[in-house]
């Protein structure tokens, strides 16, 4: 019995090392390690709270993205997208639970909404997802800068205080939102829907053969990211406790966040392939993770402002490289 046990640990061991997330695992604990060294209190319980309020969004922008990039495809509107969702809601939100309750699911249903209009355009009409989302950016952030100008709107008091406190007095509530959208994404991942979104960006024509509606598998990849879209605007709005157009990211060179850029960052290091087809949601959440670390030890290695910039960009290169190994390996066998 205790051999079989060290047979199937090997296997699994072994089965592990090959995936495409190892590497990008190796990565994340280096990093914590180095975090840990230059920030003391890095483990204590503020800290990672803190960490988890920057972290959440873009963990789950980085999910909704690399569900759309298995399926062979590409989102380049998801930061106007949250952009668009959070004027929505902070313009329609007032002091009663009643209200935030359902502005909240007004959001979600924006989100799948917005993830429809995408789906269509790629899946039924089939444009280039590049262009089609990249036109899509440009009307959702219109449309964001249509409802709310400059930044505004009104988010209550309770509601972004109960994002920065604790659940049942000990799970931080950053942590409780990411949970659900992993309790989602494992939902998802029993259903048939999930394995057809890998079949066609494996290999779309093998995919039609099989019988399988690639349209509507696209369309449905589009849909699903639009509820791990819905948690990340979620999560922003209650961050910054207002509404603001330009808080995904403004296509014209603001200081926000570009969600775009580092949710596609984020899920090549995570080891899912551009191609489609290969690695995990689970690679996403770990390519979040190291953004948001390089970020941190940039912050504490006290570089200047001026090469903050360079650094960020040289070090997520470096990772991406990093993160092919695994398939340079399998090219250089195949050869």
């Amino acid at each position: 019995m205790i051999q079989t046990r060290g047979a199937r640990f090997k296997i699994y061991l072994n089965n592990f090392t090959k995936e495409p997330t190892f590497n990008s695992f190796i990565i994340l604990v280096m990093l914590i390690i180095i975090n840990a060294s230059l920030q003391n209190n890095f483990f204590s319980y503020a800290i990672v709270k803190s960490n988890f309020i920057t972290l959440t969004p873009l963990i789950l922008i980085s999910m909704a993205q690399g569900i759309i990039i298995i399926s062979g495809n590409l989102n380049l509107a998801v930061g106007a997208e949250i952009s668009l969702i959070t004027v929505i809601m902070a313009s329609l939100m007032t002091d009663s639970i009643y209200n935030v309750i359902g502005v909240v699911i007004i959001g979600v249903v924006a989100a799948l909404v917005l993830g429809a209009i995408n789906g269509s355009l790629v899946g039924y009409l089939g444009l280039p997802p590049l262009i089609s989302t990249f036109s899509t950016f440009a009307i959702f952030f219109g449309l964001a800068l249509f409802i709310m100008p400059l930044p505004g709107g009104y988010v209550p008091r309770f509601f972004y205080r109960w994002y920065r406190g604790d659940l049942f007095g000990f799970i931080p509530v950053p942590i409780f939102i990411l949970l659900i959208g992993i309790g989602i994404w494992l939902i998802i991942k029993r259903t048939a829907v999930y394995r057809y979104i890998y079949a066609v960006g494996s290999d779309e024509e093998s995919a039609y053969s099989s019988g399988i509606k690639v349209s509507h598998v696209k369309f449905m990849a589009y849909v699903l990211a639009g509820l791990f879209v819905a948690l990340a605007a979620i999560s922003v709005l209650l961050s910054a406790a207002i509404g603001d157009p330009r808080i995904g990211g403004d296509p014209r060179g603001g200081t926000g966040p570009s969600y775009m850029l580092n949710s596609i960052a984020a899920v090549l290091i995570g080891g899912i392939s551009l191609r489609g087809g290969k690695g995990s949601l689970a690679g996403a959440i770990v390519g979040a993770m190291i953004l948001v670390l390089l970020i941190n030890i940039i912050f504490f290695a006290q570089v200047s402002s001026l090469y903050q910039n360079f650094a960020r960009g040289m070090i997520i290169l470096i990772s991406l490289i990093i993160a092919t190994i695994p398939r340079l390996r399998e090219e250089s066998r195949k050869i």
